[in-house]
């Protein structure tokens, strides 16, 4: 089917399920296009659900159907490509040589000659702010997730990890006078 005759065919009054099979050509089109050589899946759905919207909103008196299809596709496709770059700017994952590697150099290092400052710092807090503190910044919680985690308000969470703050960092300044 040539794509004068695709597009003629192409229409919003069609079923849902037919026009997703008539742009299955234009996806890959734009895979091509933006360079995608990986996870077709992941991007075939997001094409899918563009093509959808795209379906739902179309006006078949502002312009062709099937432009409309490709740009908003297209623009759904590089705004996922964009999402992933920032992730892959911010968080470099690490391969498992890495991380044996950050294991074998902790283990290495003798915890009994010089004690860690959190092993120093840990004793002198009270159970719940030692909660907050691992649920916080080794667990990595949301307020939200805190508050629900202690029963608590997440006013009151964050009251608390203020002070846990100040707290932290008088201890901190009384460990550099020493």
């Amino acid at each position: 089917m040539s794509k004068q005759h695709e597009k003629q065919l192409l229409s919003p009054e069609l079923p849902f399920e037919k026009v997703l099979e008539l742009v299955q050509p234009m996806i890959t089109s734009i895979f091509l296009k933006c360079h995608i050589y990986k996870d077709f899946d992941y991007y075939r759905h997001i094409a899918a659900i563009a093509v959808w919207e795209a379906w739902k909103k179309a006006d078949p008196a502002k312009g062709l159907f099937s432009s409309y299809v490709y740009t908003t596709v297209r623009g759904e496709i590089m705004k996922e490509l964009t999402k992933e770059k920032r992730f892959e700017k911010h968080f470099a994952p690490m391969d498992d040589a890495t991380l044996n590697a950050y294991r074998i150099r902790e283990e290495q290092v003798d915890h009994e000659v010089e004690p860690t400052l959190l092993e120093m710092i840990m004793p002198q807090l009270k159970m719940e702010e030692r909660k907050l503190l691992v649920l916080f910044y080794l667990e990595d919680y949301s307020y939200d997730e805190v508050a629900s985690e202690l029963q608590l308000s997440v006013v009151a969470v964050k009251k608390r990890r203020v002070r846990l703050m100040i707290k932290l960092r008088q201890l901190l300044a009384s460990k550099e006078e020493r």
